[in-house]
């Protein structure tokens, strides 16, 4: 193993992690507060490099603990990219932020999990990267401190508990079946069979799969710009990344996981567009973009899971797809303080353009990244009977064209308009919106396999299978523009952010607030025997049982017995993993 290559790997996650330490440092505060893109630095000095193999692990064990393989360098390649960006946007972003530092402890514990569960080369380390990365983005989403925040991330914090407990009951299904703890080999001609549905729901929470994806339109318009833009472009690819790495794609059929992914890949590509378009917060439109993205994406690992045999093909689809999503949606997020900050005309050109490179891009229109993207995956639709085929070949292109509608809509509400009033714009917001619009320009062409496509892009019927959809979008856009005069009220009352999230969360107020009544029967008898004092009495016990209830939730609060429930837990799941690996 050579030595430099396994220090990169250690240092691309040591160095984030060392610098929140150093944040409790009074007299490092501000140097780590102005250096914190470089905590990016190492990672992507790895993934560019390309080292062959890097690896580290710890003396007495066998196995690489962290190692970076063909999947990991592409994944490290783009999130460590939005991380850089979005920590130096934050510089300027938050300069005015009365709690800067409480923003950066939670940024950089969130890069290292999520460099660390990239870069993971056995079980235990993949699931303490995943849970620190969970743990530290709900720091994130709390940062504003106000109700929404608290809603928000209340939401999302209690179903990334929920994602990790599938997941880790998942892992020990796989790892007891498997017989090691080495994800590169668990299922060398293993597959367990009760841990699929597990992983599946739990790799879906992350990645905002079909009714699983309602915290995402919550958790975006809470959280600062800069940290909505790694939680979209890159955290939310940490679900994609879990299906790659311990589903058995590629190795046996799996009919129930394809109808899975691609029914519920549709069904969020087009739900995304039916309550995204009607969104009056443009980050809340992103985020229901970013559902409906990640949607299409699943249908490629639906036609794996159905035709293992063509696994490399698309998984080298979904590697470009996954690039191009993170940096045009990371370059979106990131256009929204220049653009409400553009107040000069060469200002408003500039960020004009940008948006619209953006939006083309991640919209697929021809001769963009996201054209690329979208002719590698449906290059693959062939590989699946004919009726699912056919079925795809109408139904992807029309998610195409509701993300044009999307694009247009956030367009709508974003776009620099003269005579506005604006604020003076923050320092330094400039320049990294811009370096990350030229990695998205530029950056998936340099993926494996993204020029060999080139040609077949650039078909007159490519051409034109890619422009359809963007203008049958662009057509409904203006329509509902037109519309729109004459329509009044705010179709966000009808169609909410968090859309199933707020019906089950006014299910559950309903619930919480029902008293028991006399039984129907009862009603009209005169030997009743008091039911008003029976509510008393039930009113005493349940006041009773919440005084309890907080009583203990109070004392479990406390961190010292935090930190030592989840060591002992921990310590309980490594001994048990490891018991299992040998």
């Amino acid at each position: 193993m050579n030595v430099a290559t396994a220090s990169l790997s250690l240092l691309a996650v040591a160095t984030p992690a060392v610098m929140a330490l150093l944040l409790s440092v009074r007299p490092w505060r501000e140097g780590v507060k102005r250096a914190t893109p470089l905590a990016a630095a190492p990672a992507l000095v790895l993934a560019w490099a390309n080292p062959a193999g890097a690896q580290w692990s710890l003396p007495w064990l066998d196995h690489p603990v962290l190692e970076l393989d063909a999947v990991g360098r592409v994944f490290l390649a783009f999130t460590s990219v939005l991380y850089l960006a979005s920590g130096w946007y934050a510089r300027g972003y938050l300069a005015k932020d009365p709690n800067p530092g409480r923003f950066y402890l939670f940024f950089l514990l969130a890069m290292a999990g999520n460099f660390g569960l990239i870069l993971a080369g056995d079980v235990p380390a993949f699931y303490t990267a995943f849970a620190l990365m969970g743990l530290a983005s709900a720091g994130l989403v709390f940062h504003r401190g106000d109700a929404e925040a608290f809603r928000a991330g209340r939401i999302y914090l209690a179903l990334a508990m929920v994602g990790e407990v599938l997941i880790l009951t998942g892992l020990v299904f796989l790892v007891v079946a498997g017989d090691t703890v080495t994800i590169a080999e668990l299922h060398r001609g293993v597959i367990s069979r009760p841990a699929l549905p597990l992983l599946l729901a739990g790799f879906g929470i992350k990645a905002g799969a079909l009714t699983l994806h309602f915290w995402l339109p919550l958790a975006h318009p809470a959280a600062p710009v800069p940290a909505s833009a790694v939680l979209s472009g890159a955290m939310i690819k940490a679900g994609l990344l879990g299906w790659i790495r311990f589903l058995p794609l590629g190795e046996a059929p799996l009919p129930g996981c394809g109808i899975t992914f691609i029914g519920a890949g549709l069904g969020a590509a087009f739900l995304g567009t039916l309550v995204g378009v009607a969104q009056a917060n443009p980050k809340t439109v992103l985020a229901y973009s970013s559902i409906s993205q990640m949607g299409i994406i699943m249908t490629g690992l639906g036609i794996a899971a159905f035709r293992p045999e063509a696994w490399a093909e698309i998984l080298a689809a979904v590697l470009i797809y996954a690039t191009h999503h993170a940096l045009a949606k990371g370059s979106l997020f990131l256009s929204i303080g220049p653009a409400h900050a553009a107040r000069t005309r060469l200002q408003r050109s500039l960020t004009g353009l940008g948006l619209l490179l953006a939006a083309l891009a991640l919209a697929g229109a021809p001769l963009t990244s996201g054209a690329l993207a979208k002719t590698a995956l449906k290059a693959n639709v062939g590989f699946l009977p004919e009726g699912w085929a056919l079925a795809l070949g109408v139904l992807l292109p029309l998610a195409t064209a509701g993300t044009t509608l999307k694009m247009a809509r956030f367009l709508w509400l974003v776009w620099p308009r003269p005579g506005h009033v604006a604020p003076a714009a923050p320092r330094g917001l400039w320049l990294p919106w811009l370096g990350l619009l030229a990695a998205m320009l530029a950056g998936v062409w340099l993926l494996p396999g993204a020029l060999e496509l080139l040609p077949a892009k650039l078909a007159p019927d490519k051409l034109w299978s890619a422009l359809w959809p963007l203008l049958f979008g662009g057509a409904l856009a203006a329509l509902g523009a037109r519309l729109r005069r004459w329509f009044s009220g705010d179709l966000s009352r009808w169609l909410p952010a968090g859309d199933m999230g707020v019906v089950i969360e006014r299910l559950l107020e309903r619930l919480t607030l029902r008293r028991p009544r006399s039984d129907d029967s009862d009603a009209g008898r005169s030997d009743d025997p008091a039911p008003a004092a029976r509510e008393v009495l039930w009113s005493a016990y349940a006041a009773r049982a919440a005084s309890a209830v907080t009583d203990v939730e109070s004392r479990l609060r406390a961190w010292p017995v935090v930190g030592v429930v989840w060591l002992l837990l921990f310590g309980l799941l490594t001994a048990l993993l490891a018991r299992a690996g040998h």
